[in-house]
């Protein structure tokens, strides 16, 4: 691109340089968005270069005449220079499973690393470390698993206000269910990290699995969504300090006690020391079919179902983790 500025001097004038007019031809680099066909190409050229664009190898018309395929999942990608290879690696930070084993479950991306963060950042932030050692301060725990429980009420609070903010937006509930998944999962795959006090270890990860409370949530903004839009109660219709309140509220009603916390988080930590030894597929399973994690607990069927989802065949056909869940688990 040239930017032409025209000079114009008069002979009369003595104390100008230039006695004729010229046009300084100034070159400035082309802008990022300056690659547009109307501007580059005439009429007459646009034909040959769209004809030229669907010649490309691979390219196939008929494909333009079908449907969006919307339950095709992105496959995974091991190059790190790839566009996905940020995503995939936020995903098994969460989770604790790597690329692979999602290659070899022949499962694709769960969430892309922008529905991660908008997640995340779906909050009003109020939730300090102040407010969360006064959650804490309700207890009579020996101060390191105080201060782990205090961190999963904190999240509880955190992630609830999350799930409403984004189904708010949105008017969906898919980010938060899958997150919740995610979590899930996490807290039983991550479990190799751990505390132990006089003896007994407790997972660090069970205090970020949240994934309970977000159901609730979930539950609740679907609830809402589903009113009148004149409803006073609608989703759409709550300000941030409704929402706030309303995620408080969800927090306390179903966040575990710290018993049944300290329990859960003893038991995935020793169930998941106990299969180390054996191939990822067969961790859930096998700590399933030992006994190590209770198949009557909540919060086991809620990880089975986990893995349902985001592992399918890593789970499907044992006969203990199916008589856990309904049919629709598995293809939900």
């Amino acid at each position: 691109m040239f930017i032409k500025i025209k000079s114009h001097r008069h002979s009369s004038d003595s104390g100008s340089l230039l006695d004729t007019d010229l046009d300084d031809i100034i070159g400035l680099p082309l802008p990022a968005n300056s690659d547009m066909p109307a501007a580059r190409w005439n009429t007459d050229e646009l034909i040959p270069e769209w004809l030229r664009r669907f010649t490309q190898p691979g390219f196939l018309l008929e494909n333009m005449g079908q449907p969006f395929n919307r339950q095709q999942r992105i496959s995974a990608d091991l190059a790190p220079g790839s566009p996905l290879f940020d995503d995939w690696q936020t995903i098994t930070n969460i989770c604790g499973h790597t690329i692979n084993d999602f290659i070899t479950a022949g499962t694709g991306l769960p969430l892309t690393g922008a529905e991660i963060d908008h997640f995340r950042r779906n909050h009003r932030g109020t939730e300090n470390h102040i407010s969360r050692d006064f959650l804490a301060a309700r207890t009579d725990l020996p101060s390191p698993l105080n201060e782990l429980y205090g961190l999963y009420l904190h999240r509880c609070r955190v992630d609830a206000e999350a799930a409403l903010f984004v189904a708010q937006t949105t008017g969906s509930t898919r980010l938060a269910r899958v997150m919740a998944d995610l979590l899930a999962i996490g807290a039983f795959a991550n479990a190799l990290e751990y505390i132990s006090y006089l003896g007994i270890t407790y997972s660090v990860p069970a205090a970020f699995d949240t994934s309970d409370v977000i159901d609730q949530a979930n539950h609740e903004a679907a609830r809402r969504l589903a009113l009148p839009v004149s409803h006073p109660g609608h989703l759409l219709k709550l300000t941030h300090d409704e929402i706030s309140v309303l995620a408080s509220s969800i927090a306390e009603q179903h966040a575990v006690t710290a018993p049944d916390f300290l329990e859960k988080a003893n038991l995935v930590a020793e169930a998941r020391q106990d299969v180390t030894r054996l191939p990822v597929e067969k961790h859930l399973t096998t700590a399933i079919i030992e006994r190590d994690l209770p198949v009557k607990q909540i919060w086991v069927s809620r990880l089975c179902a986990a893995y349902a989802r985001i592992f399918e065949g890593w789970v499907t056909g044992l006969p203990e983790i199916e008589a856990l869940l309904d049919d629709d688990i598995f293809h939900a």
